[in-house]
């Protein structure tokens, strides 16, 4: 029987790996296939899937359940599809018995991965999510998106959306941090909200050296 970490991450891979080849049209040998020059929705999946782990015993949820909606949040979301965007929680639903068909994971926790997963879209909240665990599939998704590794995954993926520059990427994470102030205090568990306030601190860190280092020297640096 297979281990459902194993089956929830190969599935993961095999979407996501095809889906970056497909979406930057480039890629690298490997030796069983091309690899893609990022996998971004892997690596933010990857993210989620350790704040999980450390989430989920410290707000009192099942950890196999935080952990196994974590691996398979975004198995159905495509790089550029506009409707995934809207609809790839559903379908990332309804794939969850079929991957986890043939493992170890217990059937009955089956309907809590799925209601996690339909639960898990948007960038803020008004009231706290039930049950604990789609709470914590929520904060953990998106701490993922604020912090050091936010700045390389996003980074790494820019350029193949539009044209950058360093005073664009400047311009939008400035513009950014407005959404990463509105997540932290969106986070639905205290350690969460927690971690979410030392990252913003350090984002806001971050684009402020990179405003004084991109400053005219000629003029006065910015505070």
């Amino acid at each position: 029987m297979i281990h459902w970490r194993e089956a929830c991450e190969a599935a993961l891979r095999a979407h996501t790996e095809a889906d970056a080849v497909r979406f930057w049209g480039v890629s690298h040998p490997g030796p069983e296939g091309p690899r893609p020059v990022f996998d971004y929705r892997f690596e933010h999946t990857l993210a989620t899937v350790k704040l999980a782990r450390w989430l989920a015993p410290l707000a009192g949820a099942d950890p196999e359940v935080v952990e196994c909606a974590a691996w398979l949040h975004d198995c159905r979301k495509f790089l550029d599809n506009a409707r995934s965007k809207d609809t790839h929680a559903k379908d990332a639903s309804a794939v969850v018995e079929a991957i986890l068909a043939e493992t170890d994971f217990s059937p009955a926790k089956i309907k809590a991965v799925r209601q996690a997963i339909e639960h898990h879209v948007g960038l803020k909240r008004r009231t706290k999510l039930e049950p604990v665990e789609a709470a914590c599939l929520w904060d953990a998704d998106k701490l993922s998106k604020i912090g050091a590794a936010s700045l390389i995954h996003f980074g790494c993926i820019a350029g193949a959306f539009e044209p950058v520059d360093t005073a664009g990427i400047l311009q939008r994470g400035r513009a950014w941090l407005e959404h990463a102030r509105t997540i932290a205090a969106s986070m639905n568990t205290k350690p969460g909200r927690k971690e979410a306030e030392r990252r913003v601190a350090f984002i806001t860190a971050h684009y402020q050296q990179l405003r004084r280092e991109w400053a005219d020297p000629m003029e006065p640096t910015p505070s």
